[in-house]
């Protein structure tokens, strides 16, 4: 009984150290798994000043690009035959030189047919007015019934003689413009330049002609700010590769009447831009294509004061925007912001109120919540060239 007594206490003893053991391994693995999910649940911020650090934002700075001056279309009458081209593609031309010639032969005949169809109706136009005549005087001497059947019968002239006076004054038109056509059957050049395209005469330019002069820019500007600009206005151009190296000139054409619509990849709106034309005062260093940045010249050297955001930290930017911010408790939280204008060129929203420059934001991400804990992610230090080549970068 002893002996066996002292084999139980001994299992006993071993049972025990055993689950002393399991015990002193179980704490030891289990937190390896809490630590993978806290690493999983960290979202990285960034502060907002570090993000538009290095960014010089000078108010309407717009995209555009250098082409040659005025392209001149001059189109073709489809209702006319083409007899002869006097001009090809690469051409010279001046002011009043030929460029192509209708054939007037089917004119001819269309003003002969029709002179004699205002014969026709002239003499229509008598005949109605001789039968109303006729039919006033026999009224007179009518009895009572027989005048009201004579006044239908006028009427019924009467209707008839207006349908041919409308005719006649139809055919007097086409004659007219038929007779102005022959007369001015070659068509002559209003401006002097080079022949860019000679097309289909059924198309709507038929010949394109690049005007004289030296290269222009066109500007890409959007319908909330296609209000700022006028005519003659004062405009800085710079490079697009070297901030620094600019260009001067002033608006001289601003054509509402070609609207360009353009759809925004974030926030999935429509948006409608309008060209804008700018001259220049020196065109050198310019090349046809390149692409440059345009703003007016009073606001050149002025910073502005707005806060803008690039357009992907901004989630529901159409109904309810927001973006996901580091609370006081060091979590992400949504922050709601109120927007301002969309600056199509940069790609940026401007932010009215909801952040500031001293906040930290993070980059939207489905796996994101208001208990995700937050880690600076401080932004590299960059030299002056780096800044620079950002901005230049982020334009357009």
């Amino acid at each position: 009984m002893k002996k066996t007594g002292k084999i139980i206490i001994t299992i006993a003893v071993i049972l025990v150290l055993a689950a002393g053991g399991y015990m002193f391994v179980i704490p030891n693995i289990m937190p390896e798994e809490p630590q993978q999910n806290v690493e999983l649940n960290i979202a990285y911020v960034t502060k907002v000043s570090d993000l538009i650090s290095g960014f010089s934002f000078t108010s309407n700075r717009y995209s555009g690009a250098v082409e040659n001056q005025e392209i001149v279309s001059i189109e073709a009458d489809s209702e006319k035959k083409i007899k002869t081209t006097f001009v090809k593609e690469g051409d010279e031309v001046k002011t009043g030189d030929k460029l192509f010639e209708y054939d007037i032969e089917d004119m001819q005949l269309q003003l002969d047919q029709n002179r004699l169809d205002l014969e026709q109706k002239v003499s229509e136009i008598k005949s109605y007015n001789d039968q109303i005549s006729s039919l006033e005087k026999e009224k007179k001497n009518a009895s009572t019934n027989k005048k009201l059947t004579i006044s239908n019968q006028i009427e019924a002239v009467k209707l008839e003689l207006k349908q041919a006076e409308y005719t006649k004054s139809t055919i007097e038109k086409t004659i007219e413009k038929l007779q102005k056509s022959i007369k001015n059957n070659i068509v002559k050049s209003s401006v002097g330049g080079i022949v860019q395209s000679v097309n289909d005469p059924a198309s709507d330019s038929y010949i394109k002609i690049a005007s004289n002069g030296d290269y222009r820019i066109k500007a890409i500007v959007s319908e909330e700010n296609i209000s700022d600009f006028f005519l003659d206005e004062a405009i800085i151009i710079r490079s697009r590769t070297n901030n620094d190296v600019v260009w001067t000139g002033k608006v001289t054409s601003i054509d509402t009447a070609k609207p360009i619509t353009d759809n925004n990849m974030y926030s999935g709106e429509t948006t409608t831009k309008y060209p804008v034309y700018i001259s220049l005062d020196s065109s050198d260093g310019l090349l046809i294509g390149q692409h440059v940045t345009v703003e007016m010249d009073k606001d050149a050297e002025v910073e502005t004061s707005r806060l803008m955001i690039d357009a992907f930290y901004i989630v529901d930017a159409d109904s309810d925007p927001y973006i996901w911010a580091e609370s006081s408790s060091n979590l992400l939280e949504k922050r709601k912001v109120e927007l301002g204008v969309y600056d199509s060129v940069l790609m940026k929203y401007e932010i009215i109120s909801g952040i500031t420059e001293d906040d930290y934001i993070a980059f939207p991400e489905d796996r994101f919540s208001e208990t995700t804990a937050t880690e600076h992610n401080e932004m590299p230090e960059t030299t002056d060239d780096d800044e620079q080549n950002a901005a230049d970068g982020s334009v357009g």
